[in-house]
């Protein structure tokens, strides 16, 4: 522990998820509070059971709410703010996919990943601005993904919203600034865990092991040849919500391996 983080007080999104709880981890062990919120009652429960049971109890907090919906975010957000006396960072963190060809996909289906990763990332943020004027070193930084930065196929509607997510944190840095920070992260292909391995459970044949399939994959697609972790993402919010990212605004960190590199 650095105390890189001391003084923090932080919403988490998605925060019972590989990527949220690696975040939540991270931050308590860098001296953070944090607020951790899901849209699942009980999956909220069993994340704060577990991150109390490794850090200070009083450091962890949280609640269920859809990110889709405004009167449940700004209650969340109320919710923080007392169980935490102040807010100075938000970590938009939830989201969704739906795999399959355009013409395959529901209204329901285009809908839920617009909501959630697109339309999430602006209620939040909506309702996080008046809470962390005035506080100290104040950030935002959103999940967003290599894929809204290049295309796959099979997962355009998720390209879309990603690409959006970056999109609106750049017009927010320029909004908020100088007051708040606003970055976000592009991850790439996560390990053991989460939407991209869900997807390689889909892709790989009856006869392949996800870990050769994953394997075979990061050979072809990612020049470091390996696929990221969680905790790989959680130092990237770790840094972005940092004073020593006092000077970075406007950003998408690449954290994938080298599977994007953005063009000079």
């Amino acid at each position: 522990m650095t105390d890189r983080l001391k003084g923090t007080k932080a919403v988490i999104t998605g925060g019972a998820g590989a990527i949220g709880m690696a975040t939540a981890r991270a931050f308590l062990a860098e001296g953070a509070e944090v607020f951790v919120t899901d849209y699942d009652e009980a999956m909220v429960a069993r994340a704060v059971e577990a991150l109390r049971a490794e850090a200070k109890p009083a450091f962890v907090n949280g609640a269920a709410a859809d990110v889709t919906a405004a009167d449940a975010v700004g209650a969340m957000m109320a919710q923080a703010m007392e169980a935490m006396g102040g807010m100075s960072a938000l970590i938009n963190n939830a989201g969704t996919n739906a795999r399959g060809n355009l013409t395959d996909l529901s209204p329901g289906d285009i809908d839920r990943v617009i909501d959630v990763n697109t339309k999430g990332v602006i209620l939040c943020t909506q309702a996080a601005i008046p809470h962390l004027q005035g506080a100290k070193n104040a950030t935002v930084t959103s999940t967003a993904s290599q894929a809204g930065k290049r295309g796959w196929a099979q997962i355009a509607v998720y390209c879309a919203s990603k690409a959006a997510v970056i999109g609106f944190s750049r017009a927010m840095a320029v909004e908020l600034a100088p007051a708040i920070r606003v970055n976000s992260i592009a991850p790439g292909h996560i390990k053991d865990e989460g939407m991209a391995w869900d997807g390689f459970a889909e892709r790989k044949s009856a006869q392949q092991s996800l870990d050769d399939f994953s394997a075979e994959f990061a050979a072809a697609e990612i020049p470091l040849r390996r696929l990221q972790s969680a905790a790989d993402i959680a130092n990237g919010f770790v840094f972005l919500t940092s004073r020593e990212a006092s000077e970075i605004t406007g950003e998408v960190l690449n954290i994938g391996g080298g599977v994007v590199m953005d063009s000079s």
